[in-house]
């Protein structure tokens, strides 16, 4: 009896050290596996902006590689946090992973009202996809030529004026602000659903700026039915010798850069991680996608899946920062 006790424990307690050890042992075996069927792409924002024709690009190469159709999820609202807790519901079975930027990231969580503490640690990055340059945008029609003929022409009128984002908590949000805050400017904000919404009511001439991604105004730019006055970047783009800083209309310390990237569901195991951003970093390195994220207003941005949860967590620390002294809340 004692013998059959000491034989049963011994397999009880082999089970366990199996069941331990599992994830390790057969993360390799199940990479090789995965992915046993479609994977979805859940995108924080409505289709046809610009996150959603970059979330389809990649989705396109992403499925050739991976041998699985790749399924756009849009779930907008809340600035990307409807997405995000669509995406800490998923099972962490590297067949859902989210496309999202640093408004979803490492913004939100210090101004939603409910917000989810410490995103950056609750997903398991996969890899940054891209930085996109933003630049001012007005209405063709408004009476100004320049950033600083802009920034007079609505101090002498505070509080008259809207900008607009693609929602709120987003870069298109927090970047304005700081650009409030250094030129001592009272515009209001109108969130959108997405820059695609906003930029359409700044054609119409409903609002009267937004700063946001080159890939989204451009076109209308080059259309005659809006004027860049200026990028965020901190010098000029080589591309774009022409457009001239922010920094350079008188506002020294102003600097903001948008970045993008992709993340999955804490636990995924890492074998699949490191396959994700193979297949990523494969497309962000293909001739034919970097050339459509360009046209888009995104420059590509390869790179490892710790680099990725760094700059999620940099950002996240910069951004609280910039929203605790300026008092930023949303409404």
């Amino acid at each position: 009896m004692k013998r059959r006790a000491n034989s049963k424990r011994r397999a009880v307690l082999g089970m366990l050290a199996a069941t331990a050890l599992g994830p390790t042992l057969s993360s390799p075996a199940l990479a090789r596996t995965w992915p046993g069927q479609p994977i979805r792409m859940i995108i924080g924002f409505p289709p046809g902006g610009g996150m959603d024709n970059l979330g389809r690009v990649l989705a396109e190469h992403l499925a050739r590689t991976l041998g699985q159709p790749i399924i756009v999820d849009n779930k907008p609202g809340a600035g990307g946090g409807i997405a995000t807790a669509e995406l800490l519901r998923a099972p962490a079975d590297g067949h859902v992973i989210a496309l999202g930027n640093v408004g979803q990231f490492s913004i939100l969580e210090h101004l939603a009202p409910n917000p989810i503490q410490d995103l950056p640690s609750k997903v398991a990055a996969i890899g940054q996809v891209g930085n996109a340059p933003l630049g001012l945008f007005v209405p063709a029609n408004l009476p100004v030529a320049s950033a600083s003929e802009f920034i007079a022409y609505v101090r002498a009128a505070p509080g008259k004026y809207n900008y607009g984002s693609g929602g709120a908590g987003q870069i298109t949000h927090l970047a304005v602000e700081m650009f409030k805050a250094e030129a001592g400017l009272d515009l209001t904000h109108v969130p959108y659903k997405g820059s695609a919404a906003s930029v359409t009511d700044l054609v119409g001439g409903r609002i009267e700026a937004i700063i946001d991604a080159l890939g989204v105004g451009m076109p209308y730019v080059e259309a005659g039915r809006l004027k860049l006055l200026g990028l965020t970047v901190g010098d000029r783009l080589a591309d774009m010798p022409g457009v001239p800083t922010l920094r350079e209309a008188g506002l020294p310390n102003y600097v903001v850069s948008g970045w993008q990237g992709m993340v999955a569901p804490r636990g995924t195991p890492k074998a699949i991680i490191a396959r994700l951003n193979e297949s990523l970093n494969a497309a962000l390195t293909d001739p034919g996608v970097s050339e459509k994220m360009r046209t888009l207003g995104y420059l590509p941005a390869p790179g490892t899946p710790e680099a990725f949860a760094s700059l999620m967590r940099d950002d996240s620390a910069r951004w609280s920062t910039l929203i605790r002294t300026a008092g930023i809340e949303l409404k």
